[in-house]
């Protein structure tokens, strides 16, 4: 029998995982206005706004350090980033820019369909030809490590992969017990009636129809072409499943498309 650790959605009420979710979120949001603009001073305050939400991802990750095995996970994972010539460079410019630094912008260029934006100067380790193209790739190396999360902590982190039937086994416990936990209490089935011994899968899946998931399963969609591990479903359960359209999970990622 595993040793029962309270996860951290469950430790945390006013702090849970979605905090991570919505500084990705807010990221993406501003490098989409990347993108969307031609006038340098728009673009200045959304490359500003973007290299403020994109620093906060990796701290707010921190913020779930006594998650156990967090540490072994995270270490590569931060070391990658160092080591990533991209986020460095995006780094240093947040940091600059905190600190009262010049916009990093140096010029821009028009073409057809929209105007890109540059990074030069004997004081910059790295030239670059279009800004929103290098947060793009910015972004996209700390969603990953977003996603990594969701998978290898995943039973920490998101309800839908704690509350399972798998998950619950590995402590030495079961249904009834998730029920309590989530709920306080043993639930009766939707008709008010109790739950037939061979009606498990349906509790779980009651179950969870109740509780949070990840929220950003959209851009991991949109950007990676994953989502996070969804629990495994008989054929009955699975067919009844709303699609990645009906639950959102379909959006035009920034950028040029996979």
């Amino acid at each position: 029998m595993h040793e029962y650790v309270t996860p951290a959605f469950l430790q945390r009420s006013n702090h849970t995982f979605d905090v991570v979710d919505h500084k990705v979120a807010e990221a993406e949001f501003f490098l989409r206005k990347l993108y969307g603009t031609s006038i340098g001073f728009e673009f200045n305050c959304f490359l500003s706004a973007y290299l403020s939400s994109a620093r906060t991802i990796t701290l707010a990750l921190q913020r779930f350090s006594d998650i156990p095995g967090f540490s072994n996970w995270y270490k590569p994972h931060q070391e990658a980033l160092k080591a990533n010539p991209v986020a460095k460079m995006f780094l240093e410019l947040r940091n600059d820019h905190l600190h009262g630094g010049m916009y990093p912008v140096s010029g821009s260029s028009g073409q057809s369909d929209r105007s890109t934006f540059f990074l030069r100067g004997a004081d910059r380790n790295h030239d670059v030809d279009d800004l929103a193209v290098a947060a793009r790739e910015h972004f996209i190396s700390l969603l990953s490590v977003v996603h990594d999360c969701y998978v290898a902590l995943g039973v920490h982190i998101d309800p839908q992969q704690y509350f399972t039937a798998e998950n619950f086994a590995k402590l030495g416990r079961g249904i009834a017990d998730a029920e309590v936990e989530a709920w306080g209490w043993v639930c009766l089935s939707p008709d008010g009636e109790e739950w037939n011994d061979d009606e498990e899968d349906d509790r779980w899946y009651e179950l969870r129809s109740h509780v949070d998931e990840c929220q950003i399963n959209y851009l991991f969609c949109s950007y990676l072409g994953k989502t996070t591990p969804q629990p495994k479903l008989p054929d009955y359960l699975e067919e009844i499943q709303p699609s990645a359209e009906d639950r959102g999970w379909n959006h035009i990622p920034a950028g040029p498309s996979l």
